[in-house]
């Protein structure tokens, strides 16, 4: 019986599954953002001012006008809050939008991430603030 050396064989093994963990990780990133993401390079940070009467939670998403919308996380009545945003294409245009809980959306002026590094927004106007 010929003995084939376990190097190569362990080699392979271990470089697919790390390229299944890569792949696995990326599959979900384009539909949702978890609250309290942690900021890189290239994230901007978006801060919600949830300043709705009556008061009325609200989640928010950042939409892309090509792609899928992705969400950034709620925002309680009177409340404000942070979230990270990477931009996939930071030319494009953008839209935030609040999904009111009980029914309604309130939703932002178009805007571009060329050059930005933090948005803010007060839901009850459309108008978004861009820090570069």
């Amino acid at each position: 019986m010929r003995k084939l050396p376990i190097g190569p064989f362990l080699f392979l093994a271990l470089l697919s599954l790390g390229l299944a963990a890569c792949a696995s990780k990326g599959a979900g990133a384009g539909a949702e953002m978890s609250e309290g993401a942690e900021a890189s390079g290239d994230q901007i940070s978006v801060e919600i001012n949830n300043d709705l009467l009556p008061g009325r939670t609200v989640v928010v998403w950042m939409v892309p006008q090509t792609g899928s919308r992705r969400r950034l996380g709620s925002v309680p009545p009177n409340a404000r809050r942070s979230f990270q945003y990477p931009p996939l294409a930071r030319s494009t245009d953008h839209v935030l939008v609040a999904e009111i809980d009980g029914g309604g959306r309130e939703t932002s002026m178009p805007f571009t991430l060329v050059g930005v590094s933090a948005l803010s927004w007060n839901v009850s106007n459309p108008t978004v603030r861009a820090e570069r």
